[in-house]
């Protein structure tokens, strides 16, 4: 991935680009700075003097705002979420700020003691400069202020309080965890002003600078000057660079910082609302348009799959259903088309099944009924088929079932000694077999 880095100032234009790998890790590629004199010309530069990136790359470009359109403020709020806070802040900026009715673009980055720094602009004015990249195939995806990132250029093993200045900024930072302190878009070529500053947060805030790094050339200043300025130790990355290159390697320290910030994820960026970078919703839709594509086939693939088993689950229903239909009028020819074929089938063969109430069946339970007596208490099997039976039933006493095996013997049956078994209740439950007299018992 290559990320270009757009730094405008109100008279120079400064263009670096630095190809990332892994999470982290940047390698400046190209650096240039170009002086412009009004719009027109800045338009001219961004058109023709830029190198084009390698097409095969996927390139992400920033734009670093000219600090003199974004104002600064701390305040508390009561949520940190990024989102919201660019929902919110417009509104709460609009009413303590001087713009009238113009619509503002803010964000906001965490301070160091939990307060908000947050810094707006006006949209029309962002949406301008984007419009100007975006005419010269340079649509940036963010647009922030480098000043606030510069704590990113510290060298490690410092201690105290690192104060960061350039022409037109100020920013301090703890020098152990990188946290920011403070920051403020102001002109510092006058040595008064940044010592002034630095004086004043000294007495109000406590906030004393144990050292100042002058980031991209020195700045005007008194030997006296407490304390005094210093260049900023170059980064890693830009101490690989050579000096007599087209652009000295301290002049790419402020892109580098919004490159790192970008990487970080934690970038401030005013590419919000109204302004929001959409372009990144047809890339990702570029990137996965294979797997979209393979889900719609395999997806069509399904549907047709469920398609074809509910056709051929249909068409052997409608198989089923002809068949039955037919049968029943095989089985019944001089019916009419009946509502539930199958149900009249089953309520046919029912019908036929029943021959509990033949004339034969009628005889013997009428015979039953008369012999049992009242020692048999209750018959609750009968199985009989017109010469053979079997009775399983309960009665009071073992005696019981004996006078009831010889009233069936008298009235022609050959009965075979009954399987009694005695309950724990005195109850005796038997079973009786036998068959007529002169036919075989099996």
């Amino acid at each position: 991935m290559l990320i270009q880095v757009i730094q405008l100032t109100e008279s120079d234009l400064t263009f670096a680009r630095f190809s990332r790998s892994g999470r982290d890790q940047l390698r400046p590629l190209t650096g240039l700075r170009l002086p412009y004199a009004d719009r027109e010309e800045l338009a001219a530069l961004l058109r023709d003097q830029l190198p084009p990136a390698p097409r095969q790359e996927e390139v992400r470009t920033i734009l670093a705002l000219p600090p003199p359109l974004v104002t600064l403020r701390e305040l508390r709020l009561p949520f940190t979420d990024r989102r919201k806070l660019r929902a919110v802040l417009p509104l709460e900026l609009g009413a303590d700020t001087a713009q009238g009715d113009q619509e503002l673009v803010a964000d906001a980055l965490p301070l160091a003691d939990g307060s908000l720094l947050a810094g707006w602009a006006l949209r029309d004015a962002v949406a301008d400069l984007i419009e100007l990249l975006t005419a010269a195939e340079l649509e940036p995806e963010v647009v922030t202020l480098a000043a606030l990132h510069w704590n990113l250029l510290l060298p490690p093993g410092l201690t105290g309080i690192q104060a960061l200045a350039d022409r037109q900024g100020l920013t301090l930072c703890d020098g152990e965890t990188g946290a920011l302190l403070y920051s403020r878009t102001l002109r510092t070529d006058d040595p008064a002003t940044l010592q002034r500053t630095l004086t004043s947060l000294e007495l109000e805030r406590s906030l004393t600078v144990a050292a100042l790094f002058t980031i991209d050339g020195e700045l005007p200043g008194e030997p006296s000057a407490v304390p005094p300025p210093q260049p900023l130790p170059l980064p890693q990355p830009l101490t690989e660079l050579p000096s007599e290159g087209p652009l000295p390697p301290a002049a790419l320290a402020l892109p580098l910082a919004v490159a790192r910030a970008y990487c970080s994820g934690e970038i401030f960026n005013l590419r919000s609302n109204s302004l929001a970078w959409t372009r990144q919703n047809s890339r990702l839709l570029r990137r996965f348009r294979t797997t979209l594509i393979l889900a719609a086939i395999a997806l069509l693939l399904f549907i047709g799959e469920a398609g074809s088993r509910w056709w051929l689950l249909t068409r052997d229903l409608d198989s089923l259903n002809h068949s039955i239909a037919r049968i029943y009028h095989n089985v019944f020819p001089n019916r009419k088309k009946a509502v539930d074929e199958e149900a009249e089938i089953h309520a046919e063969i029912r019908r036929l099944e029943g021959g509990i109430a033949t004339p034969s069946m009628l005889a013997f339970l009428n015979s039953l009924a008369a012999d049992k007596g009242t020692r048999i208490t209750g018959l609750s099997e009968i199985d009989y088929d017109g010469s053979r039976f079997t009775l399983r039933g309960e009665s009071s006493a073992a005696d019981g079932v004996g006078a009831f095996r010889q009233r069936l013997a008298t009235e022609g049956w050959q009965v075979d000694e009954p399987e009694i078994t005695t309950r724990p209740d005195g109850a005796t439950l038997f079973v009786l077999k036998g068959h007529q007299r002169g036919g075989s018992a099996l």
